[in-house]
């Protein structure tokens, strides 16, 4: 069973949403339970990094494709694995971003790292990226 909560004030944890609340109504009393407390991925902040993603490829001439666009920034970002070819050279996959494989922490990293490397290749303002990404998003 997966719930999810919210902290309180009092350091308490609440429900957050009814259908969970439906399902800690099935809980027994005075019964311990354990949970693995995790942050759950922003659904909102996949998509700023999407956004931001679509914002560079328009405006840029090097890539005619989003995918290589994102595998190289992915790449560059520090966020891949090394792996053998069949020709025994080594080269570098990117890791994927799907919420399965990429936690919050590691996804807002990847964010950060992947302005920084928009500000180094493509000689943009990252301030003027942040501004603009909201505007997309």
């Amino acid at each position: 069973m997966k719930l999810t909560v919210i902290k309180q004030l009092n350091n308490s944890l609440k429900v957050a949403y009814n259908s969970d609340y439906e399902l800690v109504k099935k809980l027994k009393l005075d019964t311990a339970y354990q949970c693995e407390i995790k942050r759950p991925r922003n659904y909102k902040f996949h998509k700023k990094y999407f956004a931001l993603l679509n914002m560079l490829f328009e405006n840029q001439e090097r890539y005619s494709s989003i995918d290589h666009l994102r595998y190289d920034l992915t790449i560059e970002a520090g966020k891949y694995t090394i792996r053998k070819d069949l020709k025994g050279d080594m080269v570098k996959v990117p890791d994927s971003i799907s919420f399965a494989n990429m936690n919050v922490l590691e996804f807002e990293d990847l964010y950060s790292k992947t302005l920084d490397v928009i500000v180094k290749y493509f000689n943009f303002n990252k301030q003027d990226i942040i501004d603009n990404v909201e505007q997309y998003f």
